[in-house]
This record gives structure tokens, sequence and C-alpha cells, in this order.
């Protein structure tokens, strides 16, 4: 084989590699996978409010925000959650029947930030 047909087979695996691991680290975003309450559901006043994404979180720069049916921010105390790919916080009162929205903001080990909202349903 010639020296040019090496060096642009070398180029061309050089950018197909490079091109795969993008393809693959941006894939690899924390995103949300689960939620108690789930997003749309009708529940009874929940306790605790549990989120799992399908990362693993910098916790100490990830969270959540509750606010109810006005747009106000509810009080939520930080809650242990049951493993290192969620959130949980626990509603400061009981929450009164109404449309909740949950505004989420994390970083997986990635350092990638996402966010997302969706809201649930207090019967």
């Amino acid at each position: 084989m010639s020296r040019k047909i090496v060096k642009k087979i070398a180029g061309f695996l050089s950018l197909s590699a490079a091109l795969m691991l993008a393809t693959t680290q941006a894939g690899a975003h924390a995103r949300l996978v689960g939620a108690e309450p789930a997003k749309d559901a009708s529940v009874a006043a929940p306790t605790t409010i549990v989120l799992h994404f399908s990362e693993v979180l910098e916790t100490s720069i990830s969270s959540f925000e509750l606010t109810d049916t006005d747009g106000n921010a509810v009080t939520v105390e930080t809650a242990s959650a049951p493993d290192d790919k969620s959130l949980a916080a626990m509603p400061a009162a009981p929450l009164a029947p109404g449309l909740y929205a949950i505004s989420w903001s994390v970083v997986g080990r990635d350092t990638h930030a996402m966010k997302g909202t969706y809201s649930f349903t207090v019967e």
C-alpha cells in the first residue's frame, strides 16, 4: 500500500472513532427516567417526591423545585435518595389538592447540565 492510502485510511479511522465517541457522550447525559409521583399522575398528597435519572448525579449541584397551580414555590426538605441516580425531597407541609409542577436541574458525572419540568395533580 502506498503511504497516501495508509494516511487516508488512518484519517478515516480517526474521524470515525471521534464521531462514535461524540455520539456516545451525547447520549450519556442524565435524563429523567421515572418519578414518584409520576408525570401527569393524579395522586393523594405525596409525603416524599423522588426523581430517578439515567446517570449518577453530582448531588451537590443537582436539585428540583416544586410549585403550585399559581406558580408559587412550595417548601420542600431534602430527603435521603434511594441511590446516587436519584433526588428526593419531602413537602414541608401536606400538599393541598391541585396541580403541581416539578422543575429539575441536574448535573451528571459527565458535567453536562440537564433541565426539565413535569406536573402531577393532588386529588
